[in-house]
């Protein structure tokens, strides 16, 4: 009786996962020796070791993290990144991950080994084609009365998840106004390519200026994504006054909204960090206060709208968003606003 009990127990246990530790099966087989060890590190103290490893993985997890597995890289590249990280273990189970996903990203881009790394991603390097990659040209279109295909305006995006595009609202908006009078499409495009997909407004936060896009799928027009969405979203709080950024996107030079320089790149700095709130910026007129603002010297210009901000690493740090037509105020809304948009 005792041993069916206990086959019953077992059975239970291994339906809902508990012997996962918090974890799902398929999450679980992606936690490394390395990971457990950032756990151990982050839940020294704690007076229960086990409640205080399941609550850091959940947390973890629920806060849209997942693990980085190196498994597909070679054995020379996975000891480089784990030596490289073991300080990073010793500040918790995020650090070390997040560790993890910026030199693997060197090592996609071919710069791992190189001792001027940092030169080489300031000034471009061999990251720029990774960078645009992950950053598409956004199309509003509409037919006519008479059937015409005609432009409805166009901006950049980003490519954040699988399938998952970020831009501003601003940009998708074009489609919902015309949408009321004529049939309207949102399409995206990877950079210099000349197929299309259909996308579809998927989420919004019009007080912070944006806007998730998401591929349909088996759309006429139809490109497969490069599935290389951004490694790391760099939060606000860890921005700082002069550090280096990188803008990508397709600007017309002009406001017909017709692509002139497609997968433009420029660089710049950052001049100013703050909050709408905290400025008197008149296009921020419509957006939250408490919106997070990044100024920075990096040319942008008409069509740039939606378009990534990225730091020396290549991490996403804001979504260009306006700028003056002097080019002295270039302004991006923080990626925050990205983070909390993907975990609704």
């Amino acid at each position: 009786m005792i041993r069916l009990f206990l086959s019953s127990l077992f059975l239970i246990v291994s339906i809902f996962g508990l012997t996962s530790c918090g974890d799902s099966n398929k999450t679980t087989e992606k936690v490394t020796k390395g990971h457990r060890e950032a756990i151990k590190y982050e839940c020294e103290g704690a007076s229960d070791i086990k409640s205080c490893g399941l609550e850091v993985r959940r947390n973890f997890i629920n806060d849209g993290n997942e693990y980085e597995n190196l498994s597909d890289l070679d054995k020379g590249q996975i000891n480089k990144i784990q030596t490289e990280c073991m300080r990073a273990k010793s500040f918790g189970l995020v650090s070390y991950n997040n560790c993890l996903i910026d030199l693997r990203a060197k090592a996609e881009d071919g710069t791992l080994w190189k001792e001027n790394d940092r030169v080489i991603a300031e000034k471009g390097g061999d990251h720029i084609d990774s960078l645009r990659a992950k950053t598409v040209v956004v199309q509003i279109v509409y037919k006519d009365n008479e059937g015409n295909l005609l432009n409805g305006g166009a901006g950049s995006g980003v490519i954040v998840k699988k399938d998952l595009i970020v831009t501003n609202c601003h940009v998708t908006n074009n489609a919902v106004k015309l949408s009321k009078n004529y049939k309207t499409a949102i399409l995206a495009k990877e950079i210099n390519k000349k197929n299309y997909a259909k996308v579809t407004l998927y989420k919004e936060a019009q007080e912070n200026d944006i806007c998730i896009v998401k591929k349909v799928k088996n759309s006429e027009a139809e490109f497969a994504f490069p599935n290389k969405p951004v490694k790391r979203i760099i939060e606000f709080d860890k921005l700082k006054q002069g550090i280096f950024v990188r803008t990508f996107g397709s600007p017309t030079g002009d406001d017909e909204g017709v692509t002139s320089f497609e997968g433009h790149t420029a660089e710049g700095t950052i001049n100013y960090l703050g909050t709408v709130g905290e400025t008197s910026w008149s296009w921020s007129e419509d957006l939250s206060p408490k919106t997070k603002l990044i100024v920075h010297s990096a040319a942008i210009n008409f069509g740039n709208s939606g378009g990534p901000l990225f730091n020396k690493d290549g991490n996403l740090i804001g979504i260009n968003s306006s700028g003056d037509p002097g080019g002295k105020f270039n302004i991006a809304v923080s990626a925050d606003h990205v983070i909390d948009l993907l975990k609704e």
